[in-house]
């Protein structure tokens, strides 16, 4: 089956529209596993260590009783994962050029999730970022019978849409700073409570969301004055975010940095700042208020619970243990079974088992799930 151009734009439009909504790369991945016209099972998936971030699998197809296996016994098993760091952006490969099917019949991995799907080792994908603390690929899986009718026309349709994939990721990564995973569950509830901060390295406001303007109407942590400059009024917080857009305006890096703070009524909340120069992108996604050579500074702004109030509020709205909902805010903050094992100072079997209790009692069937209902209940109380 030939693709046919206009399905080529409606995926790019898809991608395109995912930057500044990443809510909707699960329609981007349905919509991409029916192209051929045969089933490829889609995902997206990485990680971003500068970031902290939490392993990232968006994925569409698989059976969910599969995922969570994959999740919870797997995904550090992944015999295809051992080959992603010879790849380079922009390289497609075949899964059987990643794993030899000799080697991957083998595994558990094969036996356990891949041949329950109808032998699905077919297939490939895309390598959109790999740097040394930082991955990103989009890819699939298809049946071993369909490799020789449709394995190249999908790793073509790989190749043409990962330009546009890799810069909605980019845009995704901007806008928040921190984690794509986290981005993701933040970003639908940007209406509600955080502030976002377009600024340039001399400390204008470019562009502020409207909860951005009525914090700054509030006055009580930040203001703007002559020229719409933005300062914090807390001294320490303006001396640190003025460093950061000296650092910025210089052009060595971008700059990555969140922060706490109190206003005067003793409310506490966090501070993310990220530097991006809208010229490293083909698409600038803040509009014409901005020309492409600028040096900016996304900073947001939002009200913090203290962790003793979260931990009792996720005990309570999701029916968790104090261990289970210890584990899980943990968990929502980027670390990994194994630092949560360290840090709890129990056992990485102890901590699958409270994350596997907390998925059960949530309803989630997937981690990402979950890291975005304590978001949520991290950023509004919200009873789910």
């Amino acid at each position: 089956m030939v693709i046919a151009v206009d399905k080529y734009i409606e995926l790019s439009n898809l991608a395109v529209a995912a930057a500044v909504d990443p809510g909707r790369w699960q329609h981007f991945l349905d919509e991409m596993g029916q192209a051929l016209g045969t089933r490829v099972f889609t995902q997206l998936i990485g990680y971003d260590g500068l970031t902290k971030a939490a392993p990232l699998t968006s994925s569409s197809g698989y059976d969910p009783d599969i995922l969570h296996l994959y999740e919870t016994h797997f995904a550090d098993k992944n015999p295809y994962a051992a080959n992603f760091a010879k790849c380079a952006i922009g390289d497609t490969i075949a899964a059987h050029e990643l794993c030899p099917p000799d080697v991957l019949r083998k595994t558990e991995f094969y036996s356990e999730l891949l041949l329950p799907h109808d032998d699905i080792c077919a297939g490939g994908g895309a390598m959109l970022a790999a740097e040394q603390h930082r991955m990103f690929l989009v890819g699939g899986n298809m049946r071993e019978k369909d490799r020789e009718k449709h394995e190249g026309q999908w790793l073509q349709l790989c190749a043409r849409l990962a330009p546009s994939i890799r810069q909605s990721l980019e845009i995704n990564r901007a806008i928040c700073g921190l984690t794509f995973e986290k981005w993701a569950a933040e970003q639908h509830m940007l209406g509600t409570g955080t502030a976002i901060f377009v600024v340039d390295a001399a400390m204008t406001i470019h562009h502020g969301c409207r909860e951005g303007q009525h914090l700054l109407a509030n006055g009580t942590l930040v203001g703007s004055g002559l020229g719409r400059r933005l300062h914090f009024h807390s001294e320490e917080a303006q001396r640190r975010f003025t460093a950061l857009a000296r650092v910025q305006s210089k052009g060595d890096l971008n700059v990555l940095n969140s922060w706490r703070l109190a206003d005067q009524h003793g409310q506490s909340w966090v501070c993310r700042a990220m530097g991006m120069r809208l010229g490293d992108l083909d698409e600038t996604p803040f509009g014409p208020f901005l020309t492409k050579s600028i040096s900016v500074i996304l900073l947001a702004i939002k009200p913090e619970a203290s962790l003793a109030t979260l931990q009792l509020r996720l005990q309570e709205v999701l029916g968790l243990s104090q261990a289970e909902a210890e584990t899980s805010l943990m968990l929502a903050d980027g670390r990994t079974p194994a630092e949560i094992a360290a840090s709890r100072q129990v056992s990485l079997h102890t901590v699958r088992n409270q994350i596997k209790a907390a998925l059960a009692k949530s309803g989630c069937r997937r981690q990402s799930e979950l890291v975005r209902k304590i978001e949520q209940i991290r950023l509004h109380g919200l009873s789910l």
